[in-house]
């Protein structure tokens, strides 16, 4: 009857002890899902089927890809800035305006001559069509009646499209900021172009 009961003992012990390492392999032999590259990922991150593992994207979890995929996706309700970062080679397109209420037809003329004549530049009208943006103030300094300089308050800008859901809109980051003084016109022309030829330079891949 002894032996009879401890032979049962050892029996259900082997029993449990077999259902846990047949429970422990169970467990141990169920494999993680990995990322794998579809459309979405080509749309979303820009990464093609061959890039996929070259970035390492391979080495993700599907869940961890499915959630890289939600945080890249635009919200339609906050904007999206898209700039202009690099300029056509051997070419630089600058949108000028100047303004105030000195800004004659003659000053006006000799700055876009002065800017124009720069070594790769072409001015254009519409922000859209620009790598850079130059906006000048001209105010004329009087002494009594007679005339004794001109100074040119400028800022150049880069030209951004802001979306919004549908809607589009021409923005500008602001760069640099700056005065000119000098007794000519075309002496404020040409320090302005002389000052913007050396914020082209990044945009020309000089330095």
């Amino acid at each position: 009857m002894l032996w009879a009961a401890l032979a049962g003992v050892l029996l259900t012990g082997q029993m449990g002890l077999t259902q846990q390492k047949t429970a422990v392999k169970s467990k141990s032999s169920t494999k993680t899902a990995m990322a794998q590259w579809t459309p979405e990922v080509q749309q979303t991150l820009g990464v093609s089927a061959s890039g996929f593992t070259a970035a390492g994207l391979n080495k993700l979890t599907k869940a961890q890809l499915t959630a890289v995929l939600a945080s890249a996706k635009l919200d339609p309700k906050k904007s999206l800035l898209t700039c202009s970062t690099e300029a056509t080679p051997g070419k630089v397109h600058v949108l000028l305006k100047v303004a105030g209420h000195d800004a004659t037809p003659v000053v006006v003329s000799q700055i876009q001559q002065s800017v124009g004549a720069l070594s790769g530049v072409e001015l254009v009208d519409a922000p859209a069509a620009a790598d850079i943006a130059l906006h000048v103030v001209i105010q004329e300094q009087t002494m009594g009646t007679r005339t004794i300089g001109f100074t040119a308050s400028y800022v150049t800008g880069t030209p951004c499209v802001q979306e919004v859901g549908d809607k589009k809109t021409d923005v500008e980051l602001k760069g640099q900021l700056g005065v000119y003084t000098n007794p000519k016109s075309a002496g404020v022309a040409q320090d302005l172009a002389t000052m913007l030829d050396q914020e082209l330079k990044p945009l020309r891949g000089t330095q």
